[in-house]
């Protein structure tokens, strides 16, 4: 059963109304609303939702738009509708904690040939870790604090019409995430990338490294992490997707893939090095398979099935191949799967709690390296009203060292981690800098 995503959704409803809004269309008598979150402008919100059976509108691929009507007493606005769809492109919201509590935030992108929401689902399944678990996972005090989000693009392979290359879709997803920044707090950013899109993510922190523009220099100061699986550093076998693209408009991008002497990847992988920083700055970790992947061929209709030889898509070498302080065991590790599989898991997988482990991990560090940067001292202007380069200290008022140097309201040391940034204006740590009454 496809899951389909439902945009629009106002902000004051919740999943039953939502639900007895779609029941009231007519054809719909069977939806069952599996998420619902606030949208990043926090004007409306998004859900996931399945269908027993599927509406016309949504046949054959289609999207569906549907006018919210107003109410009698609502003032004159523009027009609300709901928009279902099934291709998730663009960033979609699986789940938002609440705002007190929203610490960090999560964004997966698919590989080649996937789907957003599916390539990250149980195979035959309804499960999606991303969605059912990780957000309940990653807590403080038993609270959700990671805000969960998935970005989808076209990856088609066979008969796709695009001709976009890594700088076309690295464009576009740094427009996306630029959306994270239209906020007075911005929280740290963990990026997962399975197979192409970990390439993708690695192409949009060089664009935004390399620019001169305040956004771009915020959003990439606010990424801390990138989990990659099965990301080609140093390409992967190609000879089964060549036949699927034949001459169309993507040849050139799955070419780029190759394992024998990319000259893009090379390049990109020299670039790449120093985008989030020195050793220490920020953290990359690498999940590789270590099972062969079945191959598409095609068969005698045409279609292209899953029947083809089995082979290692992706090898370790080519996935662990990212930067050189962190080829050793504390920053990869394998799984026993297929290139697919490997962000595909069961509800209870043994799998998927040693990924979560991985990441509860970094976002621990990175509240420490980031913290929430909106409300921390600037040393550079003498403000605090954006971002501080490094935390204030309060042992000695110095900002040139890092959130394991802040104070800890709970029991006064200084050595580890600090529920609270300090203020500096009233020496106080039970609120943020932004909120302090001697302001």
């Amino acid at each position: 059963m496809s899951t389909y995503r439902v945009r629009g959704v106002p902000a004051d409803w919740d999943c039953q109304r939502l639900q007895a809004f779609l029941s009231d269309q007519g054809n719909v008598t069977d939806a069952v609303i599996e998420s619902l979150a606030h949208e990043n402008n926090g004007v409306c919100q998004v859900a996931t939702a399945t269908f027993e059976n599927l509406p016309s509108q949504l046949q054959h691929g289609h999207s569906w738009s549907i006018l919210i009507p107003r109410t009698p007493n609502t003032k004159l606005t523009r027009k609300q509708y709901l928009t279902i769809d099934n291709h998730f492109h663009g960033l979609t919201t699986l789940y938002t904690p609440s705002s007190e509590d929203h610490k960090i935030d999560i964004i997966a992108l698919l590989g080649l040939g996937g789907h957003a929401f599916g390539s990250f689902k149980e195979k035959g399944g309804s499960y999606m870790w991303l969605r059912d678990s990780l957000p309940y996972d990653l807590t403080s005090e038993t609270k959700p604090i990671a805000r969960v989000m998935i970005y989808g693009y076209d990856s088609t392979v066979a008969e796709s019409k695009s001709m976009q290359n890594f700088e076309d879709f690295a464009t576009k997803l740094n427009g996306s995430l630029q959306t994270l920044m239209n906020t007075t707090t911005i929280r740290p950013i963990i990026l997962i990338g399975h197979s192409l899109g970990g390439l993708i993510i690695k192409q949009a922190l060089i664009l935004l490294s390399g620019s001169e523009h305040k956004e771009s220099q915020t959003l990439i100061r606010a990424v801390y992490g990138v989990v990659f699986f099965g990301t080609p550093h140093h390409g992967m076998d190609i000879s089964s997707l060549i036949p699927m693209a034949g001459d169309g408009p993507n040849r050139s991008l799955i070419e780029s893939l190759s394992h024998y002497n990319s000259q893009i990847l090379t390049m990109q992988h020299r670039e790449f090095h120093k985008v989030l920083g020195d050793e220490g700055e920020s953290e990359v970790f690498c999940f590789y398979e270590t099972l062969k992947s079945p191959t598409a061929q095609q068969d005698q209709y045409g279609r292209w099935t899953m029947t083809g030889p089995d082979v290692f898509l992706v090898t370790k070498s080519s996935a662990t191949h990212c930067r050189p302080w962190e080829v050793g065991a504390e920053n990869i590790c394998a799984l026993t799967r297929t290139h697919s599989e490997l962000v595909k898991f069961k509800p209870n997988d043994s799998d998927y709690d040693i990924v979560k482990e991985k990441i509860e991990g970094i976002c621990k560090r990175a509240f420490v390296a980031r913290g929430v940067t909106f409300d921390l001292y600037c040393k550079k202007c003498d403000e605090f009203g954006h971002m501080a380069d490094a935390p204030h200290c309060v042992d000695c008022r110095e900002f040139g060292h890092t959130a394991f140097d802040l104070h800890c309201f709970l029991c006064g040391g200084i050595g580890h981690y600090a529920n609270e940034p300090h203020c500096f204006e009233c020496d106080s740590f039970e609120h943020f800098v932004k909120d302090c009454p001697m302001r």
